[in-house]
């Protein structure tokens, strides 16, 4: 049901709620059940923490985007590689370090802006999620991975060694369908200094590298790290 409602372009959210009626009455979900569970997502704070994680990273999409950080960091990009291809693939994997669904928000930007006139809409969003999921089948920022470690008994450091041919074989599956549509020349001139430019993406993007570091080493949610870089550094 909610494939065909997004067939007939209703937007997400009445193609959602079609697809929950259609289930609630094709098992016969009685409606104080339902009442129930969704009153469940204001009392689970598992669920909760997502959704409050979308909004504080779309928030800080929108003050990057205010202060120019996310077109700055796309020049950065295009100096240090002069590849776009390199340039799409690298944004969304470096934002996918990001343990959040609501990081995708902003890799989305960055591969819109570098794809525009080449790819349509469907490649851009398949781009942005391919490689911007790749960290997750590896990295121990996601909980997925650290559980795996933890029933397995295998060494992170063993796990994150094997998975680097999966990681290049996945890389390969995104780049020859997508990634070589695109001419590798970024439009704009060489850069006169790589070194300059990676001082300025880390200047551009020093938030997302913040939340990162203190994800990894202090263990903090992403909820608890955006609201501790939001009311400390900038409010």
């Amino acid at each position: 049901m909610i494939v065909l409602g997004l067939a007939v372009k209703r937007p997400l959210y009445q193609a959602v709620c079609g697809g929950l009626l259609t289930a609630a009455i094709l098992y016969r979900i009685p409606p104080e059940a339902i009442l129930t569970k969704a009153a469940g997502i204001f009392t689970n704070w598992e669920l909760l923490s997502v959704l409050i994680s979308l909004y504080l990273i779309t928030y800080l999409q929108r003050m990057l985007e205010a202060r120019d950080q996310i077109k700055l960091a796309q020049q950065d990009l295009n100096g240090l590689f002069h590849n776009r291809r390199i340039h799409v693939a690298a944004s969304s994997l470096v934002i996918g370090l990001l343990p959040s669904a609501a990081a995708m928000l902003l890799s989305r930007e960055l591969v819109k802006q570098s794809t525009k006139g080449y790819l349509k809409p469907e490649g851009q969003a398949f781009v942005t999620t391919w490689f911007r999921h790749i960290p997750e089948s590896t990295l121990p920022t996601y909980a997925g991975i650290l559980l795996m470690a933890n029933f397995s008994g295998v060494s992170l450091g063993n796990f994150m060694l094997g998975m680097i041919v999966p990681m290049l074989t996945l890389g390969a599956l995104g780049y020859f369908p997508y990634l070589r549509r695109l001419p590798k020349d970024p439009g704009t001139p060489k850069s006169g200094s790589r070194y300059r430019d990676l001082l300025h993406l880390l200047k551009h993007l020093w938030m997302l590298f913040l939340i990162l570091m203190l994800i990894l080493c202090f263990k903090l949610s992403v909820t608890a790290t955006i609201l501790f870089i939001l009311k400390y550094i900038f409010l």
